[in-house]
């Protein structure tokens, strides 16, 4: 934005000296308020350095937070759940059994980073020994994520980390997922994976 202020100053000061050695004839009027108007334009697309796609990404991650959503959280998880088990059968893995017990963690889990505003993995080891407890999981790991708004984003944020991927294609048995909105409507994920015994 600092060219185009400089550039505006510079033209205008330019017309100024030029209008006043003319002397204000209605025709030199009319060509200084073209120049005045390209110039005006020229500068104004120097303060543009941006890129359509960072600008594009400025305005998401600008409104994410204010927009609303619609997110069905129950399709949601159906939708992730099938396509973690859709991408682990393309590369070789078995495919992930529910763990309904182990559900109610991943809600849990999902309430205490709705209560902070955060993305956690607070109080893994504790989550982690109950549902090995419950069900006898020798292998306990996690992927939380928010604010996406679609099951395919989702699986893409997870595949773009190394840690995140490594737990979705882990040696694991069994998963479970809860998605939750926050009073925003903004959606919360939390899936564990288990290894059964």
């Amino acid at each position: 934005m600092e060219k185009g202020n400089i550039s505006v100053s510079l033209a205008t000061r330019t017309l100024g000296n030029l209008e006043h050695s003319r002397r204000n004839t209605p025709k030199m009027k009319k060509v200084y308020g073209i120049l005045l108007v390209i110039v005006l334009a020229i500068a104004l697309s120097y303060c543009s350095t941006s890129t359509v796609q960072q600008e594009e990404q400025d305005y998401t991650e600008a409104t994410l937070g204010n927009e609303k959503i619609t997110v069905d959280p129950v399709k949601m998880e159906e939708d992730l759940l099938n396509l973690v088990n859709l991408h682990r059968e393309s590369i070789g893995l078995a495919i992930l059994s529910k763990s309904d017990p182990a559900y109610k963690y991943a809600e849990e889990h999902n309430d205490y980073m709705i209560s902070k505003n955060t993305l956690s993995h607070d109080n893994f080891q504790s989550r982690a020994e109950k549902i090995a407890e419950e069900t006898n999981a020798i292998s306990v790991s996690e992927n939380v994520a928010r604010y996406y708004v679609s099951a395919e984003k989702t699986l893409e944020g997870w595949l773009n980390s190394s840690s995140h991927k490594e737990a979705m294609e882990g040696d694991f048995s069994h998963t479970t997922l809860s998605v939750q909105l926050d009073k925003q409507g903004r959606p919360y994920y939390t899936q564990i994976f288990i290894k059964v015994k």
